[in-house]
């Protein structure tokens, strides 16, 4: 076994339980240990010019550590993500690498919004897309082309996404929700495929793609909520454009989603920097555990 390690980061050990034993599997098979930490074992001494980085009461020191792996770090108190970014602050001062710390210290949450933002920014197409704050506003919109898809900023896995085929049912999920959440809602023209593509990003690099169709009754085609997932074989452009929408994203490792219409017009949806991926695995045959451990131990 190699004197350094890799060391990932969960909530708790039933959390990415996947993705961190496929990790463990890879890294050990090149002869790397994975010290698999909970955020609640970190633990900071923090001074100018000497700050340094516990993981159950031991040093985290850089000769000893390839880098860092986080999973989702929890948004409820937001202690975690702020444990997560002054880790990385500290260790990267250090030579650790750190698994997507451009977009960690960019945006300790990144929702929807902010990236769609990040989208227009920098040209990236995107579905047409309304943000309101009151109730009102939205009861007032005359020119609604249904069916409509609303779906919370921060996804939930596909769980909060809603779709209305007219405004009848629109003004009944209207009036039902806290009218302070409003503006955490995203409310989007419905594309008619019932299927989108999953492309992981490693190290800059787009290494496969997935198709996600919606079953019988479902129009949502995430994995996770029971969609097939097949191979799908990318094209030029769609291998371009998720590396961009990564690379604007600052993510070393990440999902992106894209849709396309019916002219077969390409549109991210959104990136997801933690993104999970037995489905991807089990579609496509790619070894992306294998990919992550190769970029974190590369010089």
């Amino acid at each position: 076994m190699s004197h350094k390690r890799i060391i990932t980061f969960t909530m708790s050990l039933r959390q990415s339980q996947f993705e961190v034993n496929r990790l463990v599997t890879e890294a050990e098979a090149m002869g790397i240990e994975v010290d698999r930490a909970l955020y609640r074992e970190l633990s900071f001494d923090l001074k100018n010019g000497e700050s340094k980085v516990f993981i159950r009461g031991q040093e985290v020191r850089p000769e000893e550590v390839y880098g860092l792996w986080f999973r989702v770090a929890g948004t409820k108190s937001g202690k975690y993500t702020e444990a997560r970014n002054l880790a990385i602050r500290i260790l990267e001062a250090k030579g650790v690498k750190c698994v997507n710390s451009r977009t960690y210290l960019a945006w300790t949450r990144m929702g929807k919004i902010a990236q769609h933002g990040v989208f227009l920014q920098n040209s990236i197409p995107i579905v047409p897309t309304r943000i309101f704050y009151t109730k009102d506003q939205i009861l007032e919109v005359d020119d609604w082309e249904f069916p409509v898809i609303a779906k919370h900023e921060r996804g939930f896995q596909g769980k909060s996404v809603r779709k209305f085929e007219n405004k009848e049912e629109l003004e009944v999920f209207v009036e039902r929700i806290n009218e302070k959440n409003l503006g955490m809602f995203l409310w989007q023209k419905t594309l008619p495929t019932r299927w989108d593509l999953r492309i992981i990003v490693v190290d800059g690099e787009a290494i496969g793609a997935m198709k996600r169709s919606a079953n019988d009754g479902e129009f949502r085609s995430n994995f996770s909520l029971g969609g097939a997932v097949e191979h799908w074989q990318m094209d030029s452009e769609e291998k371009e454009l998720a590396e961009k929408a990564a690379r604007v994203c600052g993510l070393d490792y990440g999902g992106v989603d894209i849709m396309k219409d019916g002219e077969g017009k390409n549109y991210i949806l959104e990136v997801n920097r933690q993104c999970q991926f037995q489905g991807f695995e089990k579609a496509t045959g790619i070894n992306v555990a294998k990919k992550v451990v190769e970029m974190m131990i590369k010089d």
